[in-house]
């Protein structure tokens, strides 16, 4: 292998995690992913960093929506993936310099290769995938200097060099919250979405982030397939339902693997006031409410095993409609496949 090819793999870095480790909380909608970000936000030895990539899959001329959506935040239209990748890797360096290690919270939704979502469609779907975004990764250089055309076989639209890099918390929940609590949310924030679209549909399954697993273990944690659920190694597979009833045990193992001191994190916080929440935008009230109107982690309730489409399915009835409640559930049921894989090496 040529010094170039092990720049290029990240091999260098992946061999082992040094410190400081640049985490990547892989988050999919409606996981309880705001209160571990919460938790970890005022860590000493970490610096968070959320959603790198929010406006260029939104708003930017790359964006991947069907629909065009006003953006709260000036310049956001003209936001590229290879900008925010720069920005990223900026943000990277300044921090590393300290010695202090990074929380990326980033959803795979938004970067994920236009291609990959595609294919992972169950549905029939005769619409040609948007062509992927190209990211340059300007820390890859040649023995001559010159800037590579970095590799990229991840299923992310970022070049494997820099994917290589991170050390992943993949977070996943059981279907029969999540898809409800999307929809729920949706209503909230933009009005009832079409959840008879393939792109709705996309959006709750599992896919994606089985995919985020697979490709780390084959490109990068070789071993992890073979560890059993429980074991602390990345990449790190973490159940909403598991942070919010068994919080202190899903904690103390992501501090163990990421050796951090768990005297960091944070488990009590003050509500956010009526007066900030009311000049928030709809769509950050309404994502937000639970971990906004909270002071400490809150359980759900349910116990392991008590969780049934079938009976969230009657629930669903009642509120939002026989229809509504029939096409969550086929999304449900088909989310549980890949939901189901990605379980079995869960904390």
């Amino acid at each position: 292998m040529t010094d170039d090819e092990l720049v290029l793999n990240g091999s260098n870095r992946s061999a082992e995690r040094a410190m400081p480790l640049r985490i990547w909380h892989c988050t999919h909608p409606r996981t309880a992913s705001n209160l571990l970000a919460k938790q970890f936000q005022n860590h000493p030895l970490l610096a968070p960093k959320e959603y790198t990539f929010f406006d260029a899959c939104m708003f930017g001329p790359e964006s991947r929506r069907d629909w065009t959506a006003k953006s709260y935040k000036p310049g956001a239209d003209q936001a590229t993936y290879q900008k925010g990748f720069d920005e990223l890797q900026q943000f990277l360096g300044r921090i590393e310099q300290e010695g202090k290690s990074i929380f990326i919270k980033e959803h795979i939704s938004f970067i994920l290769d236009p291609a990959r979502k595609a294919a992972s469609s169950p549905l029939p779907n005769d619409r040609l995938p948007q062509p992927c975004p190209r990211v340059v990764d300007e820390t890859v250089q040649s023995t001559a200097g010159q800037t590579l055309v970095t590799e990229r076989t991840n299923p992310s639209v970022l070049p494997d060099s820099f994917m290589r890099t991170l050390s992943p918390i993949i977070q996943i929940r059981h279907p029969a919250l999540s898809v409800s609590s999307r929809y729920r949310a949706n209503c909230k924030s933009r009005g009832p979405p079409d959840i008879f679209a393939v792109d709705y549909l996309l959006q709750d399954l599992y896919a994606a982030p089985r995919m985020v697993f697979d490709w780390y273990i084959e490109h990068v944690y070789p071993n992890r397939k073979q560890i059993a659920r429980g074991a602390q190694s990345w990449p790190l597979v973490l159940d909403g339902e598991d942070l919010v009833n068994d919080n202190e045990r899903v904690i103390s193992a992501i501090c163990s693997l990421a050796n951090l001191d768990i005297q960091g994190v944070t488990n009590e916080w003050q509500p956010v006031s009526e007066d900030v929440k009311s000049k928030q935008p709809v769509n950050v009230q309404t994502y937000l409410s639970t971990i906004q109107s909270s002071s400490g982690v809150i359980k759900s309730g349910y116990k392991e095993g008590d969780l049934s489409i079938e009976k969230e399915a009657e629930k669903w009835t009642g509120e939002f409609g026989s229809e509504v409640a029939n096409r969550l559930k086929e999304i449900a049921e088909a989310a549980m496949i890949d939901y189901m894989y990605l379980s079995q090496y869960r904390i």
